[in-house]
């Protein structure tokens, strides 16, 4: 008998409960990574690409250390499995939000011996009662808040050294200069404790590398986890105090959180034309003006910036993600999907949860009971005044 760790959205050897018990329970462990093929509706990102194959080539070096080779495969994830794993082996994953991802998870339960965790999210379904999720965040943070319930995170395996590799490539050019990866993103979270968290809620609308901690995308694709963060902030509490920017800090990571469970609970609503809200919706699709968002050619320069920074950067800063959300869905009248499949595409963190949650959120089909409108011109005026950024991306 063997054991098999299935990875996907956890690449990482820290704080990895499937990794950790494979390796107590069994003396053969393989690990295995399918790049699984789908209809894209837009070309993939060069930069997103990149990301994630820096992130597996670090990953199967941690793993090295310990004696296991990383399979990185490529097919659809039920015939790759089918034709990975042995009939006595038994699999060790971690469950992912996604229908897709839960389709796949009940085929492998239901075909294999399996031993499945939960490490995605920082709060877990039962640290919020036994009544139905809250579909308003205040409602949620409160409930959470109360609670106060933190699980401490993992140490890697016994011969694993995370911070062997620390090179994070840094492009000065660029507001998302790093590599991917377990190492990276642990030597970036170190670098934004530091300090720069300390003034995290008076610069987090800014757009360059310190405005905001980045670490959405080592989340993304779980070679950090939030569990990881998490402890990590409350030691830098400990050590230099704590304020209203470091709990900013956790607050995103409630709004993260927020946006997973939910989805774990809604299922495939959110792909819907209503979202989340009763009914349907009827959007326009004009393939002309989604190709001028796309290339950065709509006529706003705040809005042309931030669409030229993400398709050559694989990055865009929350507030810019706002702004051109918000003239997709209220100035062309564009169905909000498209926006959404756009990003799921390009962005390096892309997240199904985050970002299905926080598109639907703009264009009012989400848990929010209103529906945000951003001006560009006025958000250029307010944060981009001296059209530093502006200039920089047109």
């Amino acid at each position: 008998m063997g054991a098999v760790v299935w990875y996907r959205n956890d690449l990482r050897v820290d704080d990895h409960e499937a990794l950790r018990s494979a390796c107590e329970e069994h003396d053969t462990i393989r690990a295995v990574y399918i790049k699984h093929q789908k209809k894209r509706d837009f070309e993939r990102g060069t930069q997103q690409a990149r990301f994630e194959q820096e992130t597996l080539e670090n990953l199967a070096s941690h793993l090295s250390q310990i004696g296991i080779t990383l399979d990185i495969l490529e097919g659809k994830v039920h015939e790759v499995l089918d034709s990975y794993v042995q009939p006595d082996d038994t699999v060790y994953f971690h469950k992912m939000t996604g229908t897709e991802e839960a389709a796949s998870e009940k085929y492998i339960e239901d075909k294999y011996s399996t031993r499945s965790f939960e490490t995605q999210t920082l709060h877990r379904r039962e640290d919020i009662g036994s009544d139905e999720l809250k579909r308003v965040f205040t409602a949620f943070r409160k409930r959470v808040e109360a609670k106060g319930t933190f699980y401490d995170p993992l140490d890697p395996p016994s011969g694993i050294d995370v911070m062997k590799e620390e090179s994070v490539a840094a492009n000065p050019e660029i507001a998302f200069p790093f590599r991917g990866g377990e190492s990276a993103g642990r030597a970036r979270l170190r670098e934004y404790l530091a300090e720069p968290v300390f003034t995290y809620k008076e610069t987090r609308n800014g757009f360059l590398r310190n405005d905001s901690s980045k670490l959405s995308a080592w989340l993304a694709n779980g070679s950090l986890s939030s569990r990881r963060v998490m402890a990590e902030l409350q030691k830098a509490e400990r050590e230099k105090g704590a304020n209203e920017s470091t709990y900013w800090l956790y607050f995103e990571l409630l709004w993260r959180d927020f946006f997973h469970l939910t989805m774990r609970e809604t299922g495939s609503r959110l792909f819907r034309s209503g979202g989340l809200q009763e009914g349907q919706r009827t959007w326009k699709r004009d393939e002309a003006a989604v190709e001028r968002w796309i290339e950065g050619e709509t006529g706003v320069p705040f809005v042309d910036a931030f669409m030229n920074e993400i398709r050559e950067t694989g990055w865009m800063s929350n507030r810019g993600r706002q702004i051109v959300a918000s003239y997709l869905i209220h100035e062309l009248k564009q169905d909000w999907r498209i926006g959404a499949q756009y990003f799921e595409q390009q962005l390096v963190d892309y997240d199904v949860a985050s970002n299905y949650g926080n598109w639907a959120f703009i264009a009012g089909v989400g848990n929010a009971t209103r529906t945000p409108r951003f001006d560009p011109v006025f958000q250029q005026q307010r944060y981009d005044p001296n059209q530093d950024f502006t200039k920089r991306w047109t």
